[in-house]
């Protein structure tokens, strides 16, 4: 087997190892009902990997047949709408079928043409494309299972990982000089998505953007001094939906007493102003920012003070970097099954001079989601394009729950303006 091949399979391995681990954070009974808000059991993400996985590789690859129709239908999330996704296989079914899909993937290894010309082949592409397509799918396992009550998780084994603590004040603004700058994935990228490309070079006003996420404590301000009752500070359409939906606090916020506790992952615990507020939708991080007289970035802003070298003129894949994310640079990957303290980690500062750009929280932009000039759907429309309705906002930067590969700075999550479970935060900007 090709020594990139044999790479590729021990990734493919490792990522199927800790997607089973997610799936052993509660009992299988709990696995089968949807967690809220209509979305799908737990379970059905499980075998979709495999669906998708085989598609790609054991069928348009390898031009092997697929493993179990039946699997094909149920676990398509176009074929079976979410409220059909019902009366689903028991785990045991399904790690057989995810087994069966993985010998067709081995096989698809040993004979993958790496150095093709076939653009979906080319380079591994497809192999990466799958590989991103599971992590990707274990962050959104992880916003499903946090919205499970923690009495029905067990939190996993500690591995001697110790919870960080804040560098000390990080409060203020960077700013960033205007110029040029080239947004969306460069040519040294591994793998980007078509909603990366193509990079192009746009020019970015003089503006300041905060150093750090907006906290708990700030936030609790807004709270506290009636930012969800005072019509001013929100959207027409954020006002309908507050209302609509009855929102006064972040998701996981509850009144106990003269404050707020906090659910995290596994327990319930007083509401910790280190910690960079979550569980806000774009609407509600757009009203706190009309509230504290400034506004949300745009993207092109954000990526510009992630990852702009001003005085090398390049661009770096990380805050930080080139170099892979580790325990002292960022906090992601599962690490704390948690947000740490904004600023713990000092040495993943961007070249602005900003905390906690890659991984933590996700952080909501002001951009509307759409293709970049020259944008070519690739390989499938229903990646990118589909979502290309003006509701859904581009969001950046990665969370405590983002694997790696997935942390690059050219990398735009996607979620409408509504949504409130994915970990995403609050980071400020204004005019210079």
């Amino acid at each position: 087997m090709d020594e990139r091949a044999e790479l590729i399979a021990r990734e493919l391995t490792r990522a199927r190892a800790d997607t089973l681990r997610l799936f052993d954070l509660a009992r299988e009974e709990d696995l089968h009902e949807s967690p809220g808000f209509g979305f799908r059991p737990i379970a059905w993400h499980l075998a979709h990997i495999g669906v998708f996985e085989s598609y790609w590789l054991g069928q348009k690859v390898s031009g092997e047949p697929a493993p179990d129709e039946r699997y094909e239908r149920i676990f398509d999330p176009i074929r079976t709408p979410r409220e059909e996704s019902k009366n689903l296989p028991r785990r045991a079914e399904m790690e057989d079928y995810l087994g069966r899909v993985r010998e067709a993937s081995v096989r698809c290894l040993g004979a993958y043409d790496f150095d093709s010309k076939d653009r979906l082949l080319s380079g591994g592409y497809l192999l990466r494309l799958v590989l991103e397509h599971e992590r990707q799918h274990q962050e959104t396992l992880a916003y499903l299972f946090h919205l499970l009550d923690p009495s029905k998780k067990t939190r996993p084994a500690a591995e001697g990982v110790e919870l960080p603590t804040s560098a000390g004040s990080l409060s203020g603004t960077a700013e960033v000089p205007a110029g040029p700058f080239l947004l969306g994935a460069d040519a040294r990228a591994p793998f980007a998505y078509d909603n990366e490309l193509p990079a192009h070079e746009v020019f970015v006003p003089a503006f300041r953007i905060s150093r750090q996420l907006t906290t708990n404590a700030e936030y609790e301000v807004f709270v506290r001094e009636g930012g969800y009752e005072r019509r001013e500070f929100w959207s027409e359409e954020g006002w309908q939906r507050r209302v609509q939906e009855g929102w006064q606090a972040p998701l996981y916020w509850r009144r106990e007493g003269p404050g707020f506790v906090e659910r995290g992952m596994f327990a319930e615990s007083p509401l910790d102003p280190r910690l960079p507020v979550t569980g806000v939708s774009w609407h509600e991080a757009e009203a706190f920012a009309r509230f504290a007289g400034k506004r949300l970035p745009t993207e092109a802003e954000w990526e510009k003070a992630a990852s702009w070298d001003e005085q090398a003129g390049a661009k770096r894949r990380f805050a930080w970097g080139d170099a892979e994310p580790s325990e002292r640079l960022c906090n992601s990957g599962f690490r704390f099954w948690g947000r740490t303290p904004v600023g713990a980690f000092p040495e993943g500062a961007s070249p602005s001079g900003c905390f906690d750009m890659t991984g933590n929280l996700w952080e909501w932009t002001s951009t509307p989601f759409e293709g970049f000039p020259g944008f070519e759907p690739f390989p499938y429309p229903e990646y990118s394009q589909e979502w290309f309705d003006g509701d859904h906002r581009v969001l950046k930067g990665g969370s405590w729950a983002t694997s790696a590969s997935v942390l690059r700075a050219s990398f735009r999550n996607f979620f409408r303006r509504h949504f409130r479970i994915a970990f995403a935060g609050i980071r400020l900007a204004e005019d210079a």
